[in-house]
């Protein structure tokens, strides 16, 4: 009994032993088919990644969380040298380093993929087998697999050397003048930002240096624009040569315009090596096309001075002292000092450069109208029917300013054209209303010398005259002496051209020059306007009373009628009267009136 006992227990122990040892069979071939599994879809989705990253151009590197290579694509062994075989199992500090750009340390940049799992594109220097400070941009991706506790980390590394030569070369273009090779004026302003911090905080001596050619124009205008180009590369040279690279900043600033800032060297140093530039201008002889040119330049000296505060400032005052240069004459350094009065005028001409700019656009310009009338005392009593046209400019409270303020600076700037050009526009366009013919009124204008000087402005006055349909008859035009004398080939082609069409002329401000009547049968005019310095004095100075005796019987043997301007008080009035001038225009016959209100007396 006891036997039989004993065998079926050891058969139940058997049976479970078989029980559990199937149990645990299971299990184990449940896991490590799962993990068989798992390895295959790991691998999978490896084979994924890398016949993605296969044909990009950044160079990947996929590595665990303790730095060990796990793959890197054909980019990264093409930059790093190495082969995936070799590659993997190494960690990555045995095969590159990415380096920061301003402290040249080591980037811990797994470290920092840990902590923060956003991919940001950052920049860096990479350095590996034979390359050193490569520049480059990097991201980081944090990569999770099936069944792998803990992420792997992409690394894309993007070869920026071909970007950075170009943005190189692209910051170069930004702060060079493409022509000379010069620094251009945006980063010598740079420059002379850091100069005028200098001088302010730790009182260093700095002094800028302005130079601008006096006959560029005229290379231009008789060479052609590729004989200037020439003249300037040449002149860009020649400066270059002329300064201490080591220490000065040269720079173009302008079209014919060349800056040097020279540093650390006493002011008295400083205006000897200008003057040895401007010397060094004018021994030079410009050859161009079988043509030679002599050369010359205006420059402005300005110290830096520690209440200066920007770069402008000191341009601004650089450049009114270089037209003080050039308004003596030009081949000169003008030195800036403060409350220098001739550069005060010249800052001032600036101002009105901005005020005119803003008057064409405002329209803040009118016409005015002043009489010029018959002196004979039966013609005197009728109606006017010859005016001057008078252009006035008001301000932004509707007052007058007076023309010898706006002018010069107009003058200055080489704006006169554009006025020139509105006053004809606007007169032609007024004069269409008028339907009087007997008497037909005159109305003269005033053209400067710039106008004449424009090779289109002929035409445009043609043009004018055609679009407004009146007739030429009513348009006298005047020109200074001063300005036919300029150039008395191209006045006498104005003249024939516009009084062919009927159009009369005017010469204006007649008995100033230097050779009034020797060039005057010249000139096809129908007026002579005697200059008001003589008329105002007329009747108590006998030279002035001879020199208008004598330009008013000249006149009339010429076959020309005699205006006398300035003419105040009936006394002149008699007086030239009793000479034989013709007609007289000033306040003592009529203020200037509205152009409109002129107009308007000439309309049935």
């Amino acid at each position: 009994m006891g036997t039989i006992a004993d065998f079926s227990s050891n058969i139940v122990l058997s049976g479970g032993i078989l029980v559990v040892g199937s149990v645990a069979a299971m299990v184990w071939w449940f896991w490590s088919a799962r993990r068989q599994f798992n390895i295959q879809l790991r691998l999978a989705q490896q084979n994924m990644l890398v016949s993605s990253l296969a044909d990009v151009q950044e160079a990947a590197i996929l590595v665990d969380a303790k730095g060990v290579v796990d793959f890197i694509n054909p980019a990264a062994e093409k930059i790093l040298k190495y082969k995936i075989r070799s590659a993997r199992g190494k960690h990555y500090g045995e095969l590159f380093s990415l380096i920061d750009l301003l402290t040249r340390n080591p980037i811990a940049w797994l470290d920092t993929a840990k902590r923060n799992d956003r991919p940001l594109l950052r920049n860096a220097l990479l350095n590996a087998a034979g390359l050193n400070d490569v520049q480059v941009t990097y991201t980081v991706q944090p990569i999770l697999f099936e069944a792998v506790d803990h992420p792997c980390y992409m690394l894309m590394v993007r070869d920026q050397t071909e970007l950075h030569a170009l943005q190189v070369r692209l910051d170069h273009v930004q702060m060079h003048d493409p022509q000379t090779m010069l620094l251009n004026r945006k980063s010598f302003e740079l420059r002379l930002k850091l100069a005028i911090d200098q001088v302010r905080q730790h009182g260093v001596k700095h002094s800028f240096c302005l130079i601008s050619m006096d006959q560029f124009k005229v290379v231009n205008d008789t060479m052609g624009h590729n004989g200037g180009d020439a003249l300037i590369e040449r002149i860009a040279r020649m400066l270059k040569d002329e300064i201490d690279s080591r220490r000065d900043i040269l720079a173009r600033l302008g079209g014919d315009e060349f800056g040097i800032l020279f540093q650390e060297i006493e002011p008295a140093v400083a205006i000897r090596a200008a003057e040895q530039i401007r010397i060094k201008l004018e021994q030079y002889a410009f050859d161009w096309n079988k043509m030679r040119q002599n050369v010359t330049a205006s420059i402005a000296f300005v110290p830096l001075y520690k209440a200066l505060k920007t770069p402008n400032r000191l341009l601004s005052e650089a450049d009114a002292a270089c037209r003080v240069a050039k308004a003596k004459g030009g081949n000169r350094i003008h030195i800036y000092k403060p409350d220098d009065p001739e550069v005060l005028k010249q800052r001032g001409n600036m101002v009105w450069l901005d005020r005119l700019k803003k008057a064409f656009e405002a329209g803040n310009f009118r016409l005015v109208a002043q009489p010029i009338h018959d002196l004979r005392p039966a013609e005197f009593k009728k109606p006017f029917s010859h005016y001057e046209v008078l252009i006035r400019l008001y301000d932004e409270n509707n007052q007058p300013v007076p023309p010898d303020e706006f002018i010069p600076a107009a003058e200055y700037y080489s704006m006169m054209p554009r006025l020139d050009r509105w006053v004809v526009r606007k007169l032609l366009q007024t004069l269409k209303e008028i339907t009087q013919k007997v008497p037909r009124p005159i109305f003269a204008v005033n053209l400067s010398g710039q106008s004449l000087d424009e090779p289109t402005f002929l035409k445009f006055v043609l043009d004018e005259i055609q679009e407004a349909g009146i007739s030429p008859a009513m348009l006298c035009f005047e020109i200074t002496e001063r300005v036919a004398i300029h150039n008395l080939e191209l006045a006498q082609h104005f003249i024939e051209t516009l009084k062919n069409l009927g159009c009369s002329f005017s010469l204006d401000d007649f008995g100033t020059g230097v050779s009034s009547f020797g060039y005057l049968k010249s000139l096809s005019v129908d007026y002579l306007k005697i200059d008001g310095s003589f008329i105002k004095d007329i009747a108590n100075d006998d030279i002035a009373h001879a020199m208008v005796l004598s330009v008013t019987q000249v006149g009339h043997l010429m076959g020309l009628k005699v205006i006398a301007e300035y003419v105040e008080t009936d006394r002149v009035i008699q007086i030239l009267r009793e000479i034989g001038v013709d007609y007289g225009q000033g306040y003592g016959i009529s203020k200037p009136i509205p152009i409109e209100e002129a107009v308007r007396n000439h309309t049935s």
